[in-house]
């Protein structure tokens, strides 16, 4: 049965209800969520070691022949434990599961197995034996567990990574090829598998290589569509229309003379760049980045003041209360030196807070609703606030 990425999982034979409902909870639903669900590590079980070489603390697989098996209750704890003896050439080993009695259906003496695990150190027994280990037959064309990279992915309630490796084989076994999108001059100049290689070498890689190689191609697949995205989003952004804000730079120059401060070089170059932009009859999509007290704040008062300029409102909207209080505290002090009759009304609305500062330089509390009607009414031409300025 041949399956393709929009196919979905409820549709494969085998998957359970209560399977779908724990791939559900990570918001998988078809194939294409499955393959796209990549592992957060590998544990590298590679190697096959003798017994007679394991040490405590060790993440090993050894590949052996099961002696007995056999599965008590412990009355203390209300627990089964289910032991097995695994033996080869060079000696043997205790493996030890709780809770999980079925595993004496699988590790049947005599059967030759993979076991993969930590090992541990048992002060009672003074002995060494596996805990909780993963366990394989040998003689599978592909191991999915056991003596290979085996990959660990983000979990939830009722589903393991075992549980995923489990359904991932066969579907990635089945999968029709998908088409690849990416330019091959592009694959060759990043040393980028294919796609179909890709997703192969992310889930099951037979070296770490190729894992880290086919993790840097989705890496670059991603970045490269928001990429695409963005350009897109700003072709269509750009041919939207939008009030232009022109700045008279006479009486740009004045405010500036009556900052507290002179502007850095880049300040000015950031400010320049953004009055070109709000001068334009389309809309500005411009992010202005910068480290703590570099002075972001006064170049988007002076944007927001050159559009009250215009008679148009501006809103300063901060993710806390306190921040918004610093904007305005900033705001006061910055429009101190603007003249008079220059000078917006500046609201500050919070979820518990309605502030005016107005002409001579005061200010003056009032309540939300206040605020908030002088906001709607367009008195207050710049807003500054938390979410409360949209609610």
């Amino acid at each position: 049965m041949a399956l393709f990425m929009d196919t979905a999982l409820l549709s494969i034979r085998g998957v359970g209800p209560r399977f779908l409902a724990s791939l559900k909870r990570l918001r998988i639903e078809t194939i294409e969520d499955l393959v796209y669900h990549f592992p957060s590590r590998y544990e590298d079980f590679s190697k096959i070691y003798p017994i007679a070489d394991l040490a405590p603390g060790q993440q090993a697989t050894i590949q052996g022949v099961v002696d007995t098996i056999e599965t008590r209750r412990s009355f203390r704890r209300q627990m089964t434990i289910t032991e097995a003896v695994i033996t080869d050439e060079s000696g043997s080993i205790r493996a030890v599961w709780f809770n999980q009695p079925y595993v004496k259906n699988i590790l049947r003496p005599g059967r030759q197995m993979n076991i993969s695990g930590k090992i541990s150190f048992s002060e009672a027994d003074h002995d060494l034996f596996f805990s909780h280990p993963t366990y394989e037959p040998v003689g599978r064309d592909e191991t999915r567990h056991t003596a290979r990279l085996v990959p660990i992915y983000p979990e939830t309630r009722g589903l393991t990574s075992k549980a995923i490796r489990f359904l991932m084989r066969p579907v990635l076994k089945h999968l029709s090829p998908a088409e690849e999108w990416i330019p091959e001059e592009i694959l060759e100049k990043n040393n980028f598998a294919d796609i179909n290689k890709a997703l192969r070498d992310i889930h099951f890689p037979e070296e770490i290589d190729e894992a880290l190689r086919a993790k840097d191609r989705f890496a670059f697949e991603d970045l490269f569509l928001l990429q695409l995205w963005n350009a897109q989003q700003k072709m269509l952004f750009s041919k939207e229309k939008a009030t232009a804000l022109p700045a008279d730079i006479e009486w740009l120059k004045s405010v500036l003379v009556g900052l507290p401060f002179e502007l850095t070089e880049s300040q000015k170059r950031s400010l320049w760049e953004i009055i070109k932009d709000i001068g334009k009859s389309h809309p500005m999509n411009r992010l202005l980045q910068g480290d703590v007290g570099s002075g972001k704040t006064v170049i988007a008062a002076i944007a927001a003041l050159i559009s009250a300029k215009n008679g148009y409102q501006t809103a300063f909207m901060a993710p806390t209360e306190v921040l918004a209080r610093q904007h305005f505290e900033t705001l006061k002090k910055l429009f101190a030196g603007v003249a008079k009759e220059d000078q917006p009304l500046v609201g500050l609305l919070t979820g518990s807070t309605g502030k005016i500062f107005s002409e001579n330089d005061a200010e003056k509390e009032t309540t939300k609703r206040s605020v908030a009607e002088k906001i709607k009414s367009g008195d207050i031409l710049i807003a500054i606030g938390t979410h409360a300025l949209i609610e």
